[in-house]
């Protein structure tokens, strides 16, 4: 049989010879006797794929199924415990009355328990901003109740229930960020800042959505869904830490963690019309936080917090700069939260700026920058206008070099036979293109495409070629960090307030995706590791949304599509950004404390 097998494929090249006038040698032979395998090898990886793929969506939907189950649960039980009005007088109580009444016994932890779940899980049928219930919230809150007058005055968030974005370690439950592969692993340990919180009398109650691999300042991801803004439910709440943002600008949390890599808790906290802390890099434990693309350390995500009001702001970073969190992350710095510095009344020089590469603001993001200025310069500090450093690089395409070192192939690693989520694939089929087109894009017709879309961003998604241009890249990345301190010190610059987004909440949009542009207010800060908080201002006037379409540019494809987010926009929330120097983060609270007093 096998000779017969032979004679036939001799006749068969023979005739070819014979035909093509062609004389095959060994090699030529050899390829071709090799196709036949080769392409059983591609059916058979294809359908090992297919079955991944299958056995992924199983396990998606089982798990959907379970978590629903248990949000079900969850939500009959507070149902009957407390009346829908109770919880909302309860829910609706600032962070300082809240922490008072509970401290003074006024209110039972778990009383405030019910009130936040009974709320939480009425707003979330309309926003799904939570993806699984804390089921130890209860017996939590009931040992804080057993607890005497002594002990309670030790814990100062005591009884505070909390809500933590997913990619933050809980003993027990999942961190997927999204991604379908990390459904099977279940968490063996609880991360340090959510211990610090609980040891401090927190109750963790809900877990809450997050932007697939957290590489979007988008609300969706394939395992929990799309999440929605409060304000309006056609439009975005901004992510990654999306569920964080609904869950507060709701009324369904007075407090929680985010985490931020390029402004992940900022843009949420802006949208939704709450208050949000960036801190620097190691000044609240990321210990057991899931970060996608960890393996790069020049820009890391960080902890943060996304609150009702710059009080809650102030309590929990007391906290986390204390014993609580230290006992817990022996590896966090301890830099002890500077009181002095955040009580002073001493006149400061706060710079402003209304512009960041490469996108333009509305004219309202602009006006409350300008108010606040104003008001803040009546009472008596000095105010200067302030511009990016000028550098030899550009600050957006390090961004890039750096988030995308590996040219991409984590995070399809990551993907690998999942659902991919709508807002990221056209990040994904950029990362996609072979090295060579991406070069050839940006370095031969780069200048016929739009100004978003040029050499210093495609090179960006090439990757790092070696170990060398990674150290230079760390060397350039560090030296524009000190510019901007010895800029700021130069010039004697306390804190920055500049716009945090450059329009309002962008509308969900399965064709169009999570515009990348929405960022360019924020990431740098993230490089040259500045804190940066935002508190809101207000909100657009019909009159404002009539001058921001009218002057906004849509020169190129970014603007355009940013552009559509300014129709409706009346209503919607005005923020500002305060920016102070690397660990200086109660400098940026005492700004932002008195921003909030001004309105």
């Amino acid at each position: 049989m096998m000779k017969l097998a032979d004679s036939t494929f001799g006749s068969f090249i023979e005739y070819l010879s014979h035909k093509f006038n062609f004389n095959f040698n060994r090699s030529h032979y050899l390829t071709i006797s090799s196709l036949p395998i080769c392409i059983v090898l591609w059916l058979f990886r294809k359908y090992r794929n297919k079955q991944k793929k299958q056995s992924l969506d199983c396990l998606r939907d089982e798990f959907s199924s379970k978590l629903y189950s248990q949000r079900v649960q969850v939500q009959t039980v507070c149902q009957l415990k407390i009346s829908e009005e109770r919880a909302k007088e309860i829910t609706s109580l600032s962070f300082t009355e809240l922490q008072s009444k509970l401290q003074k016994g006024e209110l039972s932890c778990i009383e405030v328990l019910y009130a936040f779940q009974r709320v939480a899980f009425t707003e979330n049928v309309q926003l799904n901003f939570i993806v699984q219930p804390v089921l130890e919230a209860e017996d939590m809150a009931r040992r804080l109740d057993s607890l005497d007058a002594e002990a309670r005055k030790k814990l100062p968030l005591f009884g505070i229930p909390i809500s933590v974005k997913e990619n933050y370690n809980m003993r027990g439950y999942k961190s997927t960020v999204g991604v379908s592969k990390f459904i099977s692993k279940t968490c063996s340990e609880t991360s340090g800042i959510v211990q610090a919180l609980v040891d401090a009398g927190a109750v963790p109650f809900i877990r809450t959505n997050i932007a697939q691999t957290m590489m979007s300042l988008a609300a969706h991801n394939p395992i929990y869904g799309q999440t929605r803004n409060p304000l309006d439910l056609a439009r975005s709440p901004g992510g990654s830490s999306a569920g964080e943002g609904a869950a507060v600008g709701s009324g369904s949390s007075i407090i929680g963690l985010g985490s931020d890599i390029g402004g992940s808790i900022r843009v949420p906290a802006v949208w939704c019309g709450v208050t949000a802390l960036k801190p620097s890099t190691d000044r609240f434990s990321a210990c057991f936080m899931n970060r996608i693309g960890c393996g790069q350390t020049l820009v890391r995500g960080v902890p943060g917090l996304v609150g009702r009001d710059v009080a809650a702001l102030v309590e929990f970073s007391k906290v986390l700069c204390s014993d609580f969190q230290y006992n817990n992350d022996t590896a966090v710095p301890r830099t002890y939260f500077n009181s002095k510095e955040y009580l002073s009344t001493k006149p400061l020089t706060i710079g402003y700026l209304y512009y960041w590469p490469i996108v333009e603001a509305t004219e309202s993001a602009k006006n409350a920058v300008t108010r606040v200025v104003r008001k803040l310069s009546s009472q008596g500090h000095k105010v200067v206008e302030w511009e990016l450093p000028q550098f030899d690089c550009i600050p957006h395409k390090l961004l890039r070099d750096i988030f995308f070192a590996d040219g991409g192939t984590s995070i399809f690693q990551l993907l690998e036979n999942d659902e991919v989520s709508y807002t990221i694939k056209r990040l994904l089929s950029k990362l996609g293109w072979v090295d060579w087109f991406k070069y050839y894009l940006a370095y031969t017709v780069g200048w016929l495409l739009p100004s978003w879309l040029t050499k210093k961003h495609l090179v960006g998604i090439v990757g790092v070629e070696n170990v060398n241009k990674w150290f230079q890249l760390t060397d350039t990345v560090e030296k524009y960090k000190q510019m901007w301190v010895q800029d700021w010190r130069d010039k004697g610059i306390d804190v920055l307030i500049t716009p945090a987004v450059p329009v309002p909440a962008e509308f969900i949009d399965q064709e169009e995706g999570c515009m990348s542009g929405l960022g360019s207010y924020s990431y740098l800060l993230n490089m040259v590791n500045f804190p940066a908080g935002v508190v809101p201002v207000g909100k657009i006037s019909p009159e404002e949304e009539v001058d921001d379409f009218k002057y906004y540019p849509d020169h190129n494809q970014v603007h355009k599509c940013l552009k559509k987010s300014i129709k409706g926009s009346t209503g919607l929330p005005l923020s500002v950004q305060c920016v102070a120097l690397p660990y200086r983060e109660e400098m940026c609270l005492r700004v932002m404390n008195l921003i909030s007093k001004l309105q």
